[in-house]
């Protein structure tokens, strides 16, 4: 029997490389992201290339109204594997973010992360079975001196998942929680800062996440990034605050 596989922020990046991954591996798909001609595309090719079913949904996981939606909307697909991929981040002085972007950050890093887990995990537990993919950032094993919010709200993702893989492991649910480090991607060109000569690329962090996301709790991508974890915190913090600090006084690039 075909697993079903729910990946958000499903158009770029590392959640477009796992659609082609789990669709290789010959999974139904249901694929969320912002914009419909996006997906529309990413739907074509996929069912083209692999003969695959999948189901696509225009939505912004910040607005939970939404979400309620898209949940509704999908849950007698019997959803196997929940990845939450999509997120945002933003690099400058905290005191300089706007506050309306940041608490959209809020609501799609944490809230939609946090309600979809809720949601689709009770399902998984009632059925005794299921996995759910939480994509964290290695940002998440120390604070982020230019980029707070964004490694806060990482911090919080890898801390629910941990807590989740306890709680749900009774019931036949697997929750895996990736740390991949920079990525090059449009993601990562927006949310601004220096770029890493140490970057991968989003193809090769869907490959290691379908090869090691049934086996652990815990995935961080990368040999230097595995190193990088047990860095003191003061030595990485001093690092990132010369990758993230903005090149004027103001915060502003």
């Amino acid at each position: 029997m075909k697993k079903t596989v729910l990946i958000t922020g499903a158009t770029m990046g590392i959640g477009c490389a796992l659609a082609e991954r789990f669709a290789k591996e010959g999974s139904d798909l249901v694929l969320c992201a912002r914009h419909q001609d996006a997906l529309a595309e990413v739907k074509s090719r996929l069912e083209g290339r692999y003969g695959i079913c999948v189901d696509v949904y225009a939505c912004d996981l910040s607005n939970h109204e939404q979400l309620m939606r898209l949940y509704e909307t999908v849950k007698d697909k019997r959803v196997e594997i929940l990845v939450n991929n999509a997120g945002i981040g933003f690099a400058g002085k905290a005191i300089d973010q706007d506050i309306e972007k940041e608490d959209i950050l809020v609501d799609l890093n944490i809230k939609a992360v946090m309600d979809l887990c809720k949601l689709f995990g009770k399902d998984m537990c009632e059925r005794g079975h299921g996995t759910i993919i939480n994509l964290s950032s290695t940002g998440a094993f120390q604070p982020g001196p230019y980029i707070a919010s964004y490694y806060a709200s990482k911090s919080f993702v890898l801390s629910y998942s941990r807590a989740l893989e306890v709680e749900m492991k009774p019931y036949g649910v697997h929750v895996c929680c990736v740390c991949p480090g920079p990525v090059d991607t449009a993601f990562y060109a927006k949310s601004g800062g220096r770029m890493s000569a140490y970057h991968t690329s989003a193809q090769h962090v869907a490959d290691v996440i379908v090869r090691t996301y049934q086996k652990r709790t815990v995935v961080v991508i990368g040999s230097l990034n595995k190193l990088l974890c047990v860095v003191p915190s003061g030595v990485k913090m001093k690092f990132l605050s010369f990758m993230k600090k903005p090149k004027t006084d103001h915060g502003r690039r």
